[in-house]
């Protein structure tokens, strides 16, 4: 850093510069009062809320104790990683609130809400010095005093001035918070801090790919710092390869919410042991991309990775699936084949949706788990299974068991080490990073230039619950990104403009849960505030149509005489719209 106390933009002597500085002078920060309405004391009953999130007080000798003994137990590094991951999660946390609140104001007066925040809470007082942003360009450039900090003063008051800066859990929170609102990886910088003789704290924030040396902060972010790597082994250096692929902005596994973090922090517990792991979890929520990081943090990592969809196999040749089958063992088996068992030896099988296997499979699995030994289909020689598994299942297990579908003792034998990825409904924090990560792949994958999301869609984001969790959210931005046009921002209509329907069996229509959603948000509009949603909605003209269309059919429960009174069209018109429909998903119903 230089020796210079003065802060960035003071040195800078551009007239491009200046202007912003001189923009932002002027700027007014927004009025507190929405954030002090969600604010609730209730001594009677021991409550403090903030928008019915509960709230704890404590004193700042508190924070400066607990600081010290967080050093004098981990030591500096894993104190200080510690402190930060738990920032940025609740960081990421208020920027749903923030969005809630504040949806219709700038993007300024809705970034605003986080450093508002930190004030009414107690924490430091935000004075904002440079702010630069566009949700559509995906551009964001920040810098900010911070007066009075509550965490700065506890740090210099308990671990005394230093060259490092003390506002760890506050960096945190200000990279967190500001990747979620944004959706891309943002990291915030302390340069100057109390803790460090400064006479008040200066930060700048921007994104993760803009800093030369991004990892100096990112490293206190990342869940997988929370545990003890001292092994020195090569298998641990090839470990460390795949916390490579977990730095923010090109992680192979995407997340920021607590539970994201919790589940990530299970499988680097267990990564090194040779428990059977159980993955439990919605379908789509990434069972099998956490299996694949569990096998990446393993000591098997340099071995293969198997993977078996068991619900894919039929019954009657599961068998020879799994175990492999000798020349001549049953009519059709020509040569020798290995199963998978085999072909994952030295490495790691994992079967999904492993509820769906018979119990005659079950028992043989047992077997293997119990003995680990196997033999080929027709063959007499015992093989020894050096494998490790994990198994994945969207089903509970223990309904199943009381069924009488799923044998207990397997049941047993698998859920050793039981890990739960919550579905995305549950991890709002997650979203915009996802959206954003897809966005990326998707766009180098069919090699288009999109700027990114608009703000009403990032907002439809927020508040879908994503029936089809992390994997409809991939489909969704691919089709998005396929329809744009390069130099373009993803909008709700092209989500919408190509939507995937069927007929179900009673000859009515199903669409795409993300289409019925945007249709339900508009037709749940009423009075005044219907023209705006269907301004934001980015629904064509022949889309509303439908809209208005299906919602009569659905109040008059599929009679379509009643539907055609309530919209005053013609039966045939209706019938016509109907038959387009049914024409338009390749399955036409009976008249």
């Amino acid at each position: 850093m230089q020796s210079d106390n003065s802060p960035i933009w003071q040195r800078q002597e551009d007239a491009a510069a200046d202007a912003t500085v001189a923009r932002m002078k002027e700027m007014t920060e927004p009025s507190f009062d929405d954030l002090r309405r969600s604010f609730h004391f209730d001594p009677d009953s021991a409550e403090i809320t903030l928008n019915g999130e509960r709230m704890v007080l404590t004193d700042n000798r508190g924070l400066g104790s607990m600081r010290r003994e967080l050093i004098s137990a981990l030591g500096y590094e894993r104190a200080r990683g510690v402190a930060s991951r738990m920032g940025y999660g609740m960081g990421a946390a208020d920027a749903e609130l923030a969005r809630s609140l504040r949806k219709e104001e700038d993007v300024f007066a809705g970034f605003a809400v986080g450093p508002q925040l930190h004030a009414l809470k107690g924490s430091v007082k935000v004075e904002p010095i440079v702010f630069r942003a566009d949700h559509a360009e995906g551009t964001f450039y920040s810098e900010y005093y911070w007066h009075n900090s509550a965490e700065c003063c506890a740090h210099r008051d308990a671990i005394g001035i230093g060259p490092n800066p003390g506002g760890w859990q506050q960096v945190g929170y200000a990279s967190g918070y500001a990747s979620a609102f944004f959706g891309r990886p943002m990291i915030f910088r302390e340069l100057q801090c109390i803790a460090m003789g400064h006479d008040k704290c200066f930060l700048i924030g921007k994104p993760a790919e803009e800093w030369e040396n991004a990892d100096e902060e990112a490293r206190w972010f990342r869940a997988e710092e929370y545990a003890e790597r001292t092994n020195t082994s090569s298998k641990t250096k090839n470990r460390g390869k795949s916390r490579g692929d977990l730095r923010i902005g090109s992680r192979s596994i995407v997340g920021a919410s607590a539970g994201f973090n919790l589940a990530l922090h299970l499988v680097d517990r267990v990564a090194r042991t040779k428990a059977p792991v159980l993955f439990t979890g919605e379908s789509g929520v990434g069972k099998e991309v956490f299996a694949r990081e569990l096998h990446k943090r393993s000591d098997r990592a340099d071995g293969p990775l198997i993977s078996v969809n068991c619900a894919a196999i039929p019954e009657t040749l599961l068998e020879a699936e799994l175990f492999g089958v000798e020349r001549g063992a049953f009519t059709g088996a020509e040569s020798a084949r290995a199963g998978r068992f085999e072909r994952a030896e030295g490495g790691t099988l994992f079967l999904d949706e492993i509820a769906t296997l018979s119990l005659g499979a079950q028992a043989k699995l047992l077997r293997v788990l119990q003995e680990s030994e196997y033999e080929r289909v027709g063959a007499n020689k015992v093989l020894t299974a050096n494998v490790r598994l994990v198994a994945a299942t969207n089903d509970d297990l223990y309904d199943s068991v009381q069924a009488g579908k799923f044998r207990a003792d397997l049941l047993h034998r698998i859920t050793t080490f039981p890990i739960h990825i919550p579905p995305l409904r549950e991890r709002k924090e997650d979203i915009p990073l996802l959206a954003n990560h897809f966005l990326r792949k998707m766009c180098e994958r069919h090699e288009r230039e999109i700027r990114g999301f608009t703000d009403s869609l990032v907002r439809h984001f927020h508040e879908y619950a994503w029936p089809g969790n992390v994997r409809e959210m991939e489909n969704l931005v691919e089709r998005a990104v396929i329809l744009a046009d390069d130099g373009e921002a993803i909008d709700i209509h092209h989500l919408t403009m190509s939507r995937a329907a069927a007929i179900n069996d009673h000859g009515g229509r199903v669409d795409n849960p993300f289409w019925r959603f945007v249709l339900d948000r508009v037709r749940g509009c009423e009075g005044n505030g219907i023209d705006e949603a269907i301004a934001q909605s980015g629904l064509s003209k022949d889309e509303l149509v439908d809209v208005a269309i299906a919602g009569a059919l659905r109040r008059s429960n599929g009679n379509v005489s009643g539907a055609a009174r309530q919209l005053k069209m013609s039966r045939s018109q209706l019938n016509y719209w109907i038959r387009k429909h049914s024409e338009q998903s390749g399955n036409i119903p009976k008249d």
